[in-house]
């Protein structure tokens, strides 16, 4: 039995440390970890129930001027979303996952609802946003439905009173020329409320069919993706000007996960030893006695 309990006992302890190391070194790979300036004030804050000022205007992708309350008829929800056409990976990545989505739904955009995306960057064409709904459209690829999409620019003041509305806290950051910003949409309601949130990337058609019911009914409902979002978001990290995952986060998480396995593990081999080496823990009975009859 010893034989067997050491290179248990080993391999075990070594996993322990081992786990406990991951944990211990969090706070030090968070100082190398540590979130990027671009990052910082970056962030969704949730505006649930609040109502968008339809009188807003902006310049739609035929460069004519038009309000937020033209694509609200009383009757359809409205899908909103903020983003860029020069954006180098995130936007396109969040318009097409969502595009996709869509086209597996039974209902069709301009018919039973709107899809409006809000360039935060005040230099982009009308020409520019002509040539990104375009390609969207083409990968929705439902005959009639070019008039549900609109790609809308403004001015800064406009974005800027646009975006805290709804929450979008995002960021210029200019030696990049890039803006930080967090992909979610908002669902908002035939009268022009915000009733919910969908974050991150991955999107489910049999979500956002429901959530479409929901929002045209003006039904308040929680964030979806919530989770997923705040541990795999993309974020943009300034040192390589790329868009990357947080996966210190979810390491962190598979370190507790490990330490908790590896102690429901040992318990049973600490109180089988323990009890071993009790002499209490022997047995007061008689034990039956084999002897062997004597050669003769």
């Amino acid at each position: 039995m010893k034989q067997l309990l050491g290179p248990i006992r080993s391999t075990l302890t070594a996993g322990l440390l081992c786990a406990m190391g991951v944990l211990a070194a969090g706070p030090a790979w968070g100082q190398l970890n540590r979130e990027p300036e671009a990052t910082k004030g970056v962030e969704i804050v949730s505006r649930l129930g609040d109502q968008l000022e339809f009188d807003t205007r902006f310049h739609d992708d035929h460069n004519h001027y038009v309000r937020l309350g033209d694509f609200f008829d009383g009757k359809k929800p409205v899908i909103l979303s903020f983003n860029y056409s020069n954006c180098p990976k995130l936007c396109s990545v969040q318009l097409e996952n969502m595009t996709v989505a869509l086209g597996q739904l039974d209902f069709t955009v301009g018919e039973d609802f709107e899809v409006v995306s809000i360039s935060i960057d005040p230099l982009e064409q009308t020409s520019r946003a002509k040539a990104t709904k375009e390609l969207y459209t083409k990968i929705y690829n439902r005959r009639g439905s070019e008039d549900g999409f609109h790609f809308l620019v403004a001015d800064p003041e406009t974005i800027r009173f646009m975006t805290d509305s709804c929450g979008f806290k995002y960021k210029y950051i200019p030696h990049q020329k890039l803006y930080s910003h967090s992909p979610v949409f908002l669902l908002i309601s035939p009268s022009g409320k915000i009733v919910r949130y969908i974050h991150g990337l991955d999107y489910k058609p049999v979500t956002i069919e429901r959530a479409l019911v929901e929002a045209a009914e003006g039904k308040i409902g929680s964030p979806i993706n919530r989770l997923s979002y705040a541990l795999g978001c993309f974020l943009y990290d300034e040192s390589t000007g790329q868009y990357t995952t947080q996966v210190m986060g979810i390491m962190r998480i598979g370190g507790a996960i490990m330490v908790a396995v590896l102690m429901f593990t040992l318990l049973p081999y600490w109180f089988f030893r323990r009890n071993s080496s009790n002499p209490a823990a022997v047995s007061d009975e008689p034990q039956d006695i084999i002897t062997h009859p004597s050669t003769p």
